[in-house]
């Protein structure tokens, strides 16, 4: 299983929030590409990029995710947050980063999304169905599409996608733990093309995820109050027996 560290940023720092809310906040950095060059120093698989000014339509950082891409040599970078037009698309791209996740455009702008299919190819596009107890939600997780988990997956093989990013929002950022019993209610099928997020805190949470079949995982404040040593987490990804 892939193990990806997150970098969010708002007003050019990066931060973990709460569930979501721009009232609860940490701030871990004022320095994201020396984040990033850490990230790229140890053996994560990727470094995914959340642009929450993009996201809540605040406000940008594409100069910042530029210099994130410069630091992060070796290592796969995907960003998310605000793609909701061609021409965002396209500057996101022109940073150099190699994959983007996009969530909105996937209930409010189709043909954009097939558009998109056509011009770069389905590995290169993530589908993020994040999720709350009443659906699906999007537009910076301030709107909730009412639409089940088993509707956005049929929604993704639609628009021809390969590849699920799901974050549970209540979770997020909390250190509660994934829910585990949620995510093994997705088919296994499934399970492979799906990156987990939301809550994971431990090493044996990422050992379990692993053991029933998830592509991957998004690790964000564990990462940053150092619960564990990365290399631990990065064993368990791997599934490394050791890891308790």
């Amino acid at each position: 299983m892939e193990l990806w560290v997150s970098i969010d940023l708002l007003e050019g720092r990066v931060v973990r929030l709460i569930k979501g809310d721009l009232g609860n906040m940490f701030v871990y950095s004022n320095n994201p590409a020396y984040v990033a060059k850490q990230l790229a120093s140890t053996e994560i698989d990727g470094i995914h990029v959340v642009d929450i000014d993009a996201a809540l339509n605040r406000g940008s950082n594409m100069e910042v995710i530029k210099e994130i891409v410069k630091n992060a040599k070796g290592k796969t970078v995907q960003v998310g947050g605000g793609l909701r037009t061609k021409e965002r698309v396209e500057k996101v791209f022109e940073t150099g980063v190699d994959r983007i996740v996009i969530g909105t455009i996937l209930f409010k702008d189709k043909a954009l999304v097939q558009e998109l299919v056509n011009n770069y190819g389905p590995d290169r596009l993530i589908a993020a169905l994040d999720f709350n107890n009443e659906g699906i939600v999007y537009e910076g997780w301030s709107m909730t599409s009412l639409m089940r988990l088993e509707e956005g997956f049929r929604l993704v093989d639609d628009l021809s996608l390969k590849l699920v990013l799901m974050t549970a929002v209540e979770r997020d950022g909390t250190l509660a733990g994934p829910d585990i019993r949620f995510f093994q209610k997705i088919p296994a099928e499934r399970r492979s093309h799906v990156y987990a997020s939301g809550g994971i805190t431990t090493p044996r949470e990422v050992k379990m995820l692993s053991g029933i079949g998830y592509r991957g995982i998004i690790l964000g404040r564990a990462y940053y109050e150092k619960l564990a040593p990365i290399k631990d987490y990065i064993k368990a990804a791997k599934g490394v027996s050791s890891v308790s």
